[in-house]
């Protein structure tokens, strides 16, 4: 479940993002990040050891973006979230981000550390979060790690673990185009169908306010699929690999500036 809020606070923002590159695209939208946020925000940027590359460029995108301070974070063992020098940059950052191409990389690495306290209770206090590519999953409370590519659903096409747990409302996947997440967004909802699924286009965000409220951000597209209304699925009853019949559920497909409820599950204005 979510971080408890603290008293008279509201919880900081909840972003979420496709594959994000130091170009033209990614640098507008962490732009557009940054200026929810306030003037040069002081970052906190959290990589596995296996993203080093992406994690440097991401740090100088961010300081062309307007950042006024970055500190990286290479984490190799989860001895490394520990440290009073990473924890206390943690109390005095306006955002965290989470960079990791495999979600489970990361979260190995942070789950259930001091770090991932800290992160869940300065997120309850105000601190915005982000996760980019495979990091955006680690948000969710339910947390995808992989799955199968194509737009048919399939029994064992979505594979889950635990996440930082900052949502329990979605459930993310970042990865591939449109129809290649599909049926791992439709497979996942079938074994959880309390939770919307969230598919994110490169260079696009879905920030997520402390009132549930979502808001497109970026040049590509976020797909919403809601199956509050599911009506029949046949998923405990086929065989590994068998496709899986789901009926009546809604798509959004929703670009830069639509906004969504998360709690009533419709646009707004």
């Amino acid at each position: 479940m979510p971080a408890k809020l603290a008293p008279d606070r509201h919880r900081g923002l909840i972003i979420a993002c496709g594959e994000l590159d130091a170009d033209e695209r990614g640098t507008r939208l962490l732009a557009r990040v940054f200026a929810l946020l306030g003037a040069q925000p002081r970052v906190v940027l959290l990589v596995a050891a296996e993203d080093t590359d992406a994690g440097s460029d991401l740090e100088s995108g961010m300081y062309a973006a307007g950042a006024g301070d970055v500190r990286r974070a290479v984490l190799r063992a989860r001895a490394e979230a520990e440290p009073r020098g990473l924890l206390d940059a943690v109390d005095h950052a306006q955002l965290v981000v989470l960079v990791s191409d495999q979600p489970l990389r990361l979260s190995t690495l942070i789950g259930g550390t001091a770090l991932a306290r800290a992160i869940r209770r300065r997120n309850a206090e105000g601190m915005a979060v982000a996760g980019c590519a495979g990091g955006a999953a680690i948000l969710c409370e339910h947390m995808l790690t992989h799955g199968a590519e194509g737009a048919t659903p399939r029994s064992g096409g979505a594979n889950f673990a635990p996440g930082l747990g900052l949502t329990n409302r979605v459930v993310i996947d970042q990865g591939g185009h449109a129809s290649d997440r599909l049926g791992r967004l439709l497979a996942a909802l079938a074994l959880n169908p309390f939770a919307l699924g969230l598919g994110l286009d490169a260079a696009t965000a879905a920030a997520v306010g402390p009132d549930n409220v979502l808001e497109v951000l970026g040049c590509g597209g976020v797909t919403i699929i809601d199956p509050a209304e599911m009506a029949e699925s046949n998923v405990a009853d086929v065989a590994p690999g068998a496709p899986i019949r789901i009926t009546n559920l809604r798509l959004h497909a929703l670009t830069g500036g639509a906004r969504y409820d998360l709690d009533f599950r419709r646009t707004v204005d």
